[in-house]
């Protein structure tokens, strides 16, 4: 049973279309606290193009990093004032002592700054680590020139002053002092913060980082399967990959693999790397973005799933999407979910970076119709227990609001403040 319920929800994440994991999920919690009568609010560094993800949505109209010139680029990315007057604005305006701020995603338009409004309502904020960029300047734990996992301690002196970033050291630089811009103004190292991880095994990197992790609680996320009966992927002799046609998705790996291994491959997302795609790999059917219906009909397609991320995958949902459809998938081992999937027998893992290694796994499902059959076989019945429903994720997230209310109480109760000079003071703010 979920604890008391916040006056209202302020989701705050980059994007207002679902263009990815973090933003699908952050509209999905949008939709369903909705649903269960309470007030939204979906606070997004973007302009909504056509339907808002809730009626009561504050879109910034910004740009991606990425589709931004360089020197906007450089300076919004690093302090985004719009943003932050946009949301100081709406804290000071409508917060109450049981709005709950949720962050889904704040690097890609929104940048550090929305932290330095958000310090005002820390107690009652949440942060959910999608990704690593809380604890890691480039955001994967993953040196993007060699393609191999990072062992160093986030901002050491060696952390600092290695290249691992894949624009060069100009951007590395940039990062890092986006990172401790953000750690300035909202620490998780000094202070615990309320954080949302979605792998058990992303507590032992944070803890490894210096963060303060007392309290971090891990909620898996939800996965809805593609069809609700699963077809026969032995029958099938096509390869997927959905995802953003991002250098850190391992899009032009996946490619490279399936060509290796004379495999068909259908690539289902969008994005820079479209344009890498369609030049060298022509071969490659591009499908875009689709909706949930046309994901259904593509994936009824599918032999298997593959998963070539350079970064290790904090969590895969197309993974578990096409495990609970009877999809088996190829992992790389970095991946915090290969190791369970290989166990349980819904696919394979290949060596991180690899690609040689990914071709032989995709010559390996090719040419087994039995293994597809039995990885079918095994993803029907163990996928309950690897993910959320809707319904129990966000009760899971209810509950977690209801904790974290009461700990701002608590916290409100016994370290009484005076407000800062020149600095709006809250209800249920501890500086």
């Amino acid at each position: 049973m979920a604890q008391r319920q916040p006056d209202r929800v302020v989701i705050i994440n980059d994007r207002s279309a679902m263009v990815g994991g973090a933003s699908n999920l952050a509209i999905l919690s949008a939709k369903m606290f909705q649903q269960r009568g309470l007030d939204v609010t979906y606070f997004c560094g973007d302009q909504p193009d056509g339907d808002k993800p809730v009626p009561d949505t504050i879109g910034l109209a910004g740009k991606p990093l990425v589709l931004q010139g360089k020197l906007s680029a450089f300076a919004s990315g690093l302090y985004n004032a719009k943003a932050y007057t946009a949301l100081h604005d709406l804290i000071r305006d409508q917060d109450t002592p049981s709005t709950i701020y949720h962050v889904h995603g704040w690097s890609k338009i929104l940048s550090p700054s929305i932290f330095r409004a958000l310090a005002n309502v820390r107690q009652r904020t949440v942060l959910h680590a999608h990704d690593y960029f809380l604890a890691c300047p480039n955001g994967g734990f993953t040196n993007y020139q060699t393609d191999h996992i990072c062992q160093l301690r986030p901002m050491s002196a060696q952390c600092v002053t290695s290249q691992c970033d894949k624009r060069g050291y100009q951007q590395k630089l940039w990062r890092t002092a986006r990172h401790m811009l953000r750690e300035h103004f909202y620490s998780i190292q000094d202070m615990p913060a309320h954080i949302v991880v979605v792998h058990e095994r992303m507590r032992s990197r944070f803890e490894y980082s210096g963060m303060n992790i007392d309290q971090i609680t891990t909620i898996r996320n939800p996965v809805e399967p593609f069809f609700a009966t699963p077809n026969n992927p032995n029958e099938h002799d096509r390869f997927f990959f959905i995802g953003r046609l991002e250098p850190e998705k391992g899009f032009e790996e996946a490619a490279r693999a399936a060509r290796l291994a004379n495999v068909t491959l259908e690539v289902i997302g969008e994005g820079p790397g479209r344009a890498v795609l369609e030049r060298d790999y022509p071969e490659v059917l591009i499908h875009g973005w689709q909706s949930r219906e046309g994901l259904r009909v593509l994936m009824q397609n599918a032999r298997a799933l593959v998963i070539s991320s350079r970064v290790p995958e904090p969590f895969s949902l197309a993974a578990l999407e096409a495990v609970s459809s009877g999809i088996p998938v190829i992992m790389p081992d970095s991946a915090l979910l290969s190791t369970e999937l290989a166990e349980l027998g819904c696919g394979l893992a290949f060596a991180h970076g690899n690609t040689d290694a990914l071709a032989a796994r995709m010559r390996e499902m090719a040419s087994d119709d039995d293994l597809i059959r039995t990885f079918a076989a095994h993803c029907r019945d163990h996928a309950p227990a690897l993910a959320s429903t809707h319904a129990s994720w966000i009760e899971s997230l209810l509950d977690l609001y209801g904790t974290v209310m009461a700990r701002s109480e608590m916290a409100e109760g016994a370290y009484p403040v005076p407000p800062a000079a020149g600095v709006n003071h809250f209800v249920g703010q501890r500086p």
